[in-house]
C-alpha cells in the first residue's frame, strides 16, 4: 500500500553550465521504436550561394548571377529531444497554453 504525502515542496530553477537559448523555427520527428517521441527542432534559413557572376560595366556592377539559383533553403537542425508520451503531452499543453495567453492578449 502507498502511503500519500502532504505538504509543501520548494523547488528552485537554476541552468545548467551548458544552458543557451535556441531558435526554432519548426519542428520535424516521430515515434521510435521504444514508443517514445523524437523530435529535432530547426531553423530554416536562405542558403548563400556557392558563387556569383558579376557583371562589370565601366567599374560599377550591373548585374549578377547566382549559382545555384535559385538557392536551396538550408534547414539547420539546432538540438533534438526524446520524450516519453506523458512528457510530450505535458510540454505540449504548456506551449499551447503560453501561445495561447500571447494570442488572447494580442486581440486587447
Amino acid at each position: 500500500m502507498s502511503e500519500k504525502h502532504s505538504g509543501t515542496v520548494r523547488i528552485i530553477f537554476s541552468r545548467a553550465d551548458g544552458y543557451k537559448l535556441v531558435p526554432a523555427t519548426g519542428a520535424w520527428g516521430g515515434i521510435s521504436p521504444q514508443r517514445e517521441i523524437i523530435v529535432d527542432f530547426y531553423i530554416d534559413q536562405s542558403r548563400n550561394p556557392e558563387y556569383l557572376d558579376a557583371e562589370i560595366v565601366d567599374g560599377k556592377q550591373v548585374n549578377e548571377k547566382r549559382h545555384p539559383d535559385p538557392a536551396p533553403i538550408d534547414r539547420q537542425i539546432q538540438f533534438g529531444l526524446v520524450l516519453r508520451p506523458d512528457i510530450a503531452r505535458l510540454i505540449g499543453g504548456f506551449l499551447i497554453a503560453k501561445a495561447d495567453e500571447i494570442l488572447e492578449g494580442a486581440k486587447e
